[in-house]
């Protein structure tokens, strides 16, 4: 299990809509089989205010009550990310300062950590991919909160990371630490590739507390200084040497199709992002119907003319398999990397796409395509590139499907749990493709194309789900399971509703979660779980492809 800790400082939690860019941060992490302690300072200005409305009260001497004041910055947005994460489908745990038992000793207001109950966060990565702790507050040994001196989020993490032997990430409002401040010297200054603890003393600070430089040199730790979302970062630990690579100093610059649910939610994403994403141009049935969004002038009907080579990557956020296997393979052709969330027209154009983005050197990407915000397809990536061979596939592939499932093993007559599916953004008016195994078909066969390369399915058997379908036996679960496996004969593989024992993997994913297990040739099981239908983690997903384009694509 690897896992990472990553500290939000004030500096990027600048408000309650930073906290969506922090989950793309740490979804990032996730996605790539990371899984992630996230310590979460107060919003920024939150500590201040806070400490001057206790100062108010208590004028020269200081409260033993302004703890228990200030420590509510950091529990607002330590609370607030956690929801924020799971809505984007993030499997996700919080847990308070008294929770994992974080004791220190000291000062009220700067104290200094001495243990912890590390098994506590061990034992939540076992279920989860996600903790979210508060940072700054611990509690003495009375029971009391106490804080760790400003910038004290930095300390938390440095201290997490050394109880459990890992690295620390801590995420600043600057990609790295620089021989003199980019904000007065411009560019002129050098950013450090990495940073001896002898040298970080002297000109880390105040970039990252001294209290906590300190502990993690005294330790022998390694903590990365990062901004969000970039691929580099400075390194403190043994050696000093200054960044050598250039990388990209503007924002890449996108082609959107589709404007609907997911795309008008992804597109919300992208204006998060101003100094990664430029939105070009969006293709839509009908641009006059867009005059209040706040891209209005972005939008066009002009399929004609959509593909042209002056953008770095094209969002396909379409439905059936035309006019986007049209468009994806005429991206490709002109060099543009893409990535799609529709998984109809890539399945059907799979080789295709992948003949032009060898030909041209464009990357094709298309997470979003099956799982939503659960990374099936990044899971498989990684084993086939380990050199694993895939033994079998298993999986409940589809949110919506199995969100009526939930609901009607929870009482619900079948057309009610539609109609809330519907409601919640999960169902099409005509979900026909969630029911019949259209949807689950398309998502199967490119990862069978992943697992299994090459290989042609000999026969898949195919069951629909009906309202009389639904029959759930006493102490069972109801799943519709996908599922691929090599043969002697050949690839077989099966797309059906299957009763399984209660406690099975599969059955344990609720309401609109996506689940896979995938078994391989050295005996090793992976699961993989997330939110498989929704806005938010299909976005989640796409921007995730978006931004990891942008980290590897060549300077134009």
């Amino acid at each position: 299990m690897s896992v990472l800790v990553i500290k939000f400082g004030g500096s990027v939690l600048t408000s309650e809509s930073a906290l969506q860019r922090a989950v793309a941060e740490i979804y990032r992490y996730v996605r790539d089989a990371h899984k992630v302690i996230a310590v979460v300072s107060a919003f920024k200005g939150q500590t201040d205010q806070l400490l001057r409305l206790a100062g108010s009260y208590t004028q020269a001497s200081v409260s033993s009550a302004t703890p228990h004041l200030v420590a509510t910055g950091e529990m607002r947005a330590a609370t607030l990310l956690a929801m924020a994460a799971e809505r984007s489908g993030i499997v996700t745990q919080f847990r308070s300062a008294n929770e994992i038992g974080l004791i220190a000793e000291g000062e009220h207001l700067n104290a200094n950590p001495v243990s912890i109950r590390a098994e506590v966060l061990t034992g939540d990565l076992e279920k989860v991919d996600l903790v979210v702790v508060p940072g700054y507050v611990a509690e003495n040994a009375a029971g009391e909160p106490v804080l760790m001196g400003r910038g004290g989020s930095d300390l938390t993490a440095v201290y997490i990371a050394q109880a459990l032997g890992i690295d620390a990430r801590l995420i600043k409002d600057v990609d790295a630490v620089y021989d003199g401040d980019p904000a007065t010297v411009g560019d002129s200054v050098r950013p450090y590739e990495s940073l001896s603890w002898d040298e970080a003393l002297k000109i880390a600070f105040p970039v990252v507390q001294g209290k906590a430089m300190r502990f993690a040199a005294d330790n022998g730790l390694t903590v990365q200084v990062a901004g969000l979302a970039k691929g580099y970062e400075t390194t403190l630990g043994t050696t000093t040497a200054y960044r050598k690579a250039s990388v990209l100093k503007r924002p890449i610059r996108i082609a959107v199709m589709g404007a609907g649910g997911v795309g008008s939610k992804f597109l919300e994403r992208c204006l998060e992002w101003p100094e990664l994403i430029e939105v070009d141009r969006i293709l839509v049935r009908d641009a006059s119907k867009r005059r209040d969004h706040p891209l209005a002038a972005k939008f066009t009907s002009d399929a004609r003319s959509f593909v042209r080579n002056d953008v770095d990557v094209f969002v396909d956020i379409g439905t059936g398999v035309s006019p986007s296997a049209e468009l994806l393979e005429g991206f490709l052709k002109a060099g543009v990397s893409v990535t799609s969330a529709n998984k109809q027209a890539v399945a059907a154009s799979a080789d295709k796409l992948r003949a032009a983005a060898k030909a041209s050197g464009a990357m094709l990407t298309y997470s979003a395509s099956v799982g939503g915000g659960a990374p099936i397809i990044e899971a498989l990536k990684r084993a086939v590139a380990a050199g694993h061979k895939v033994k079998s596939l298993a999986g409940v592939l589809n949110g919506t499907s199995n969100f009526v499932i939930d609901q009607v093993e929870a009482g619900k007559t079948f057309d009610a749990a539609m109609d809330e599916a519907r409601r919640l953004g999960f169902a099409e008016p005509d979900s026909t493709a969630d029911l019949d195994g259209t949807d689950v078909g398309a998502k199967l066969k490119l990862l069978r194309d992943i697992a299994f390369p090459g290989q042609s399915p000999k026969h898949i058997e195919v069951g629909q789900i009906t309202e009389d379908s639904l029959v759930i036996p006493a102490g069972k679960g109801l799943r519709y399971v996908a599922r691929a496996y090599p043969t002697p004969e050949g690839l077989q593989g099966s797309m059906k509703l299957e009763v399984l024992d209660a406690d099975h993997y599969l059955v344990g994913a609720r309401g609109e979660q996506n689940r896979a297990i995938i078994e391989l040739d050295n005996d090793e099981t992976w699961y993989v779980t997330g939110k498989g239908a929704g806005a938010w983690p299909t976005s989640e997903s796409l921007l995730a492809d978006t931004l990891q384009i942008a980290r590897e694509m060549p300077l134009k």
